[in-house]
């Protein structure tokens, strides 16, 4: 097992949640990552905010090291890849995924890819709305709307829940959701915020601190 990750069973299939805030679905060896927000950072930018470059370098490295670990031969993007217009740090994705044609690279549209899908295709994304692999589909909000019998997995929100620590701390977390409707994952990106989710009995919430994916279902 990938260090600092967690497995469950879900709908009788096994999905790793990894440290990295991505889903590897080990049946189908699809890698699932979600809100990426690739050229962020040059967007502020453009708009005279100093954000630092390296905050997308880091993305692409980490969605690299990912690939050299697990070997996937595919790659589910839940929406926002991208964060807005064409930039430089778009190009650097297209770069990376020329180094890696051989794996099927699907985007479900999120509100932040704003490119057409013609550009997306010439990157080598296939494009769709929503992707459906028994007994999951994919897609990148949950209020979409949709007449699938399979268990939606999404983005889009970017989950955190509150933990209570000793001595009245309180800190917020990016967490993996999966309640009885629908399962949500946290922002693969670094420069991406987060938004409390309130979660339910028997909602199952896993966080993700200092590296580790930690069971905290019973904590919240």
């Amino acid at each position: 097992m990938i260090s600092g990750s967690h497995q469950i069973n879900l709908k009788e299939q096994t999905l790793t949640l990894l440290p990295d805030k991505a889903l590897y679905w080990e049946e189908k060896n699809i890698l699932v990552v979600s809100d990426v927000h690739l050229g962020k950072s040059g967007h502020f930018r453009k708009h005279g905010i100093a954000v630092p470059g390296a905050v997308n370098e880091v993305n692409i490295q980490k969605l690299e090291e990912l690939v050299e670990l697990i070997s996937p031969v595919k790659i589910v993007f839940l929406g926002d890849l991208f964060h807005s217009e064409m930039n430089e740090e778009v190009d650097k994705f297209k770069d990376w995924r020329k180094s890696h044609s051989h794996i099927e690279m699907i985007l479900t549209i999120g509100n932040h890819d704003i490119l057409t899908r013609f550009e997306f295709e010439k990157m080598g994304l296939e494009c769709v709305n929503q992707f459906e692999m028994d007994p999951f589909i994919f897609m990148h909000d949950e209020s979409e709307s949709t007449d699938s019998e399979f268990y939606p997995i999404t983005g889009h929100i970017h989950p955190a829940v509150k933990l209570s620590t000793k001595g009245r701390q309180k800190m917020h977390v990016p967490c993996f959701y999966f309640g009885q409707s629908h399962g949500m994952l946290p922002a693969f990106g670094t420069f991406t915020g987060n938004f409390r989710i309130t979660p339910t009995k028997n909602d199952l919430v896993y966080g993700v601190v200092d590296k580790e994916i930690i069971d905290i279902s019973t904590l919240i």
